[in-house]
């Protein structure tokens, strides 16, 4: 989900990510419903106490690696663009002054499947000494129209501040 919000001093963006992991975290369930019986009466023989930990592990990794959550904002009052970052484990801020923002855009990444190309995006901020400050650490399709908005609000909004280069 991806949430922008503007007034005369702040831009502010939030983005949540964890539709996909929920669906991951609906395996390790169907798993022990599967396997649990035998586990718990002794029956399970290697192969299958090996499936059943993979098949509990690999979708937990995978959904810790989905979940995200990311808030940015610009704000003229105090002439700051502050970031945070986080997931279930980690997390990463930061703040830098607006005139060190080079550019704003929307990046892509193309994949080639047998429906054609398919492209997936994030937003970046560009410092003016080339430093990517990605907004989302993951890409996403489901956005791109909305992020093609909010690039071109928050250019609007920085073109009052500082000039875009």
């Amino acid at each position: 989900m991806l949430v922008a919000e503007r007034d005369e001093s702040t831009y502010r963006v939030r983005y949540r990510s964890y539709l996909l992991s929920m669906v991951f975290l609906t395996l390790p369930p169907a798993v022990l419903y599967e396997l649990g019986p035998k586990l718990l009466d002794g029956s399970i023989d290697s192969g299958e106490l090996a499936g059943m930990c993979l098949g509990i592990l690999l979708p937990l990794l995978a959904a810790y690696y989905c979940i995200e959550f990311a808030s940015f904002t610009f704000s003229a009052s105090d002439g700051l663009f502050r970031w945070r970052w986080s997931n279930l484990v980690t997390s990463k801020s930061g703040e830098v002054p607006l005139s060190r923002i080079a550019r704003i855009r929307r990046d892509a990444l193309e994949s080639s499947e047998s429906s054609g190309l398919q492209y997936v995006y994030r937003l970046v901020v560009i410092l003016d000494d080339e430093t990517v400050i990605p907004l989302t650490r993951g890409f996403s399709g489901i956005h791109d129209r909305q992020l093609d908005q909010i690039v071109a609000q928050l250019r609007d909004y920085l073109g009052l501040i500082v000039p875009m280069r």
